[in-house]
């Protein structure tokens, strides 16, 4: 047994984690809690919104238009940060991948851009832009976010050493605001919702990785989580006699990713512990652990999704795609307020700022998730005659997401979205 899996053995045997908290670190229970509110919207219990069922098929119809404009072919990329890093023709990731030196290197240096890079990628407001300085390109959003967070990963602002195309636990811990407001090139006349809670949010990762050597080495490289993975996946694939040879398991490194960025998390309520993204509902698992809780998991499925595709660029096996859900996010929900299948009840809906855990956000978020498995099922019937079946990843990437990108885009000229809520960088 190597010294990874031998590190996994230990630390299973001394989980810190309770019971709830390990219940709601689940994609099944995401999938399962959002289809409780489902179903009281079928029954027109929910408490913000009408759902509209005869607007499903025009939704799809609109997704599937969607699909067809953008790639014709159907041959859809993944939905992961990675499309972010060759945003406007530019390849970002060859001139980090040229001087890897070897496949380990390569493995780490894929699993940390992407790790820092989705930690980066909370909603950057409407008016803060990036100009790179290689290309000339001004971009804004997830895209300028991904440029900008490949210039600091190629400044070596996070590695202790200022080593480029490394990261580490006190190069984490150490990074100001000062300089990550000066990569992201933020001024009062540029501002970036959220530039001291991203902050924050790289400083615990780095506490993280200084927490735990036997995951992340003694030199505290957050790199090396890819190689845990592997490790420990195939010691649990033995463990439950399905053979090593099967690859690195999505729904596994899902929940392993969950624990070990658990103190990553705002702890909302010092008596559940740090939690992430779940939110009270009153009545959802009356059966079960967490009891009145919805987990979304939103950026973490997202930082899923793109390790997904950074472990595959890096000449990893990874199976179980079909485990992750819908992003509970506003592309994909104001999908749905925009097509009309959600019908918010409050008149001064519009015009209201709600916070994260009000009804009208909960419910949404709920909404998306469970009515894009609907759309799924119904474009993959459609496309079952062309001898396509499109992925979880797939539909959000060519359909959903940017089918409520363009939307957005038609409804207001800055691509707002069509609810408004408070959000502080931290919102997963």
């Amino acid at each position: 047994m190597s010294n990874l899996q031998e590190n996994f053995a230990t630390a299973q045997e001394a989980s810190v984690y309770t019971a709830t908290q390990l219940h709601l670190w689940r994609a099944e229970t995401v999938r399962s809690r959002c289809g409780e509110i489902f179903d009281r919207a079928c029954a027109g219990e929910m408490l913000a919104y009408d759902y509209r069922a005869d607007r499903v098929e025009a939704a799809a119809e609109y997704v599937m238009g969607v699909i067809l404009e953008n790639y014709p072919d159907l041959n859809i990329p993944p939905h992961s940060r990675w499309r972010h890093f060759s945003c406007g023709g530019v390849d970002r990731w060859s001139p980090i991948a040229d001087g890897a030196g070897d496949l380990n290197e390569l493995k780490m240096r894929a699993t940390e851009l992407t790790i820092v890079s989705v930690l980066l990628d909370a909603g950057a407001g409407a008016d803060w832009r990036y100009v790179e300085s290689a290309s000339g390109l001004t971009l804004s959003r997830s895209e300028g976010l991904g440029a900008a967070s490949v210039a600091l990963y190629a400044q070596g602002a996070l590695c202790s050493a200022g080593t480029p195309f490394r990261v580490d636990a006190d190069g984490l811990r150490k990074l100001t605001t000062a300089q990550l407001a000066a990569c992201f090139q933020v001024s009062e006349h540029n501002p970036l919702i959220g530039l001291q809670e991203r902050v924050t949010l790289l400083r615990r990762l780095g506490d993280v990785v200084a927490s735990a050597p036997g995951v992340f080495g003694g030199e505290g490289r957050l790199g090396a989580l890819a190689l845990y993975l592997q490790a420990a996946s195939a010691t649990a694939s033995a463990a439950r006699g399905a053979g090593v040879s099967g690859g690195l398991s999505v729904d596994f490194a899902f929940r392993e990713l969950l624990k070990l960025l658990s103190g990553v998390w705002p702890v909302r309520d010092p008596e559940l512990g740090a939690l992430g993204d779940v939110w009270a509902y009153p009545g959802v698992g009356a059966n079960e652990l967490g009891a009145g809780l919805i987990p979304f998991h939103k950026l973490s499925q997202w930082m899923m999704y793109s390790l997904t595709e950074a472990w595959r660029i890096s000449g990893m096996e990874v199976i179980e795609d079909d485990t992750l859900t819908a992003l509970a996010e506003y592309r994909n929900g104001g999908l749905l307020l925009d097509m009309g299948v959600l019908e918010p009840k409050d008149p001064a809906f519009a015009a209201t700022e709600y916070e994260p855990g009000a009804p009208e956000v909960v419910e949404l978020r709920a909404m998306t998730v469970a009515v894009v498995d609907q759309l799924a099922a119904r474009l993959n019937t459609q496309l079952r005659e062309r001898g396509v079946a499109l992925t979880m990843s797939q539909i959000l990437e060519g359909g959903t997401w940017s089918a409520g990108r363009k939307l957005a885009f038609a409804r207001s000229p800055n691509g707002a979205p069509p609810i408004r809520y408070r959000a502080d960088g931290t919102l997963f």
